[in-house]
C-alpha cells in the first residue's frame, strides 16, 4: 500500500468516526452507518436494510419513498462518480440519521481536486433556487441539452437529490492530499 492509500483510507476512518461521533452527541438517531467498498452487490444489500429500518421508523409513505429514492440515488452516485486513489481503490461512506423531524442522508466519497470547482458550482447553482418549480425547470432544461459526462451521467444525480428532498443540500469538501479530497454531501428529508 502506498502512502497516499494509506492517508486516504485513514482520513475517511477519522472522519466516518467523527461523523458517528457528531450525530449521537446531537441526540440524533444514528439509522444506518456503512464505510466500506460499494459494488452493485452491497448496495443491493444497503436497499433492503435502507428500507426495513425506514419502515421501522413509520414514517409517512411520501416521506419514506423520497428517503428512499435518496438513498438509492446517492449510493449509486458514489460509485459511479466517486474517484480513485492511486492504487484504484474508492473511499466512501454512508450514514442515514434522524434529527428532530428530518431524516438525513450523509454520504462522502473521494474526489480529485479539479473536479471540485464544478461539482461546488453545481451545487451552488442547486442551491440558489427558491421555488420548486424553478428547480424543476432547471432539470427540464438540464435534460433537454442531454450532455453526458466521461462517466456517462447527464448531471442530473444532485438536482433529482435536490428536488425529493425538497431541502437544500449541505456539503463540503475537505482536502487530503494534492490529488484528492473528501467530498460531504447531506440531503435532509421533513417526515412530519
Amino acid at each position: 500500500m502506498s502512502a497516499i492509500l494509506n492517508k486516504e483510507a485513514e482520513f475517511f476512518d477519522v472522519h466516518f468516526t467523527e461523523s458517528i461521533k457528531t450525530i449521537t452527541a446531537a441526540n440524533c438517531e444514528l439509522i444506518i452507518a456503512y464505510d466500506g467498498v460499494l459494488n452493485t452487490e452491497t448496495i443491493s444489500k444497503l436497499e433492503i436494510e435502507i428500507e426495513q429500518k425506514i419502515i421501522d421508523l413509520a414514517v409517512p409513505k411520501a416521506a419514506l419513498k423520497k428517503i428512499f429514492f435518496i438513498c438509492v440515488e446517492s449510493l449509486q452516485n458514489m460509485l459511479i462518480h466517486g474517484h480513485k486513489d492511486l492504487n484504484g481503490s474508492q473511499h466512501n461512506y454512508f450514514l442515514v440519521y434522524k434529527k428532530a423531524n428530518q431524516i438525513i442522508i450523509l454520504t462522502a466519497n473521494l474526489i480529485s481536486n479539479p473536479a471540485i470547482p464544478k461539482v461546488d458550482g453545481d451545487l451552488k447553482t442547486i442551491n440558489s433556487f427558491e421555488d420548486p418549480a424553478e428547480l424543476k425547470s432547471y432539470y427540464i432544461n438540464h435534460l433537454e441539452k442531454n450532455e453526458l459526462s466521461e462517466k456517462g451521467g447527464a448531471g442530473l444525480g444532485f438536482i433529482t437529490i435536490a428536488m425529493k428532498s425538497g431541502n437544500k443540500l449541505n456539503f463540503a469538501f475537505d482536502r487530503i492530499s494534492e490529488l484528492h479530497s473528501l467530498f460531504k454531501l447531506e440531503a435532509a428529508v421533513n417526515v412530519e
